[in-house]
């Protein structure tokens, strides 16, 4: 369960154009929580939105996910969440502290200052402008989302491995090849001494 709101995919402050007009071209836009897309995108926010984010220090990026659902819409989903809060509820329905429930959680409140509520506040009419601010309830089975590397990449990196095994080969040959022409230069001493023996066979002659 999380305090914040929802950041919409989709739009002209959504995520999609946030990461495109910034230049976060290592970013996942469809999947924010992932560790390279949130570290990017944190360290974006801490520029764009200087102003807000340093009076928010426990400001996150939260994906809802489920592994065990194939169907096509939880590749991506419409909303991602900003949130300032985040309780970890076990599968017993208890959740932070003190086994305090989902209730007691929401009475508590989020915890905010005014200050740090108006900074959110600010934070949503810039990038979520009409979305609400509360408690959501999401679940995500797989924060990271890790998944094995394609068939095509895997393809694609033996090709590599082959063409520098291939270029190797060549290299050595290569240097094999001048190693067998290789004449050692003339030194001074060798020189002077084919010139001393020269000069003596035309005296003597």
């Amino acid at each position: 369960m999380l305090h914040g709101f929802r950041w919409p995919r989709a739009g002209f402050t959504g995520i999609r154009v946030y990461i495109v007009l910034h230049n976060l071209e290592e970013a996942a836009a469809e999947y924010i929580q992932q560790p390279l897309t949130t570290e990017l995108l944190a360290e974006s926010f801490h520029k764009t939105q200087a102003d807000l984010v340093t009076r928010l220090p426990e400001l996150s990026f939260i994906e809802q996910y489920d592994p065990a659902d194939e169907t096509s819409g939880t590749v991506s989903q419409d909303y991602a969440y900003i949130s300032t809060r985040v309780l970890e509820i076990p599968e017993d329905g208890s959740g932070g502290s003190g086994g305090a429930n989902i209730e007691d959680c929401v009475e508590q409140g989020s915890g905010l200052t005014d200050d740090q509520t108006a900074a959110l506040e600010e934070l949503r009419d810039r990038l979520a402008p009409g979305e609400k601010i509360g408690w959501y309830l999401v679940y995500n089975g797989d924060p990271e989302r890790w998944f094995p590397d394609s068939e095509d990449e895997e393809d694609y990196e033996s090709e590599e491995e082959s063409e520098d095994e291939c270029q190797t080969q060549r290299q050595s040959q290569a240097q094999g090849q001048k190693g067998d022409s290789f004449t050692e230069p003339t030194s001074p001493q060798s020189y002077t001494t084919r010139l001393t023996r020269f000069w003596n066979r035309m005296s003597s002659g």
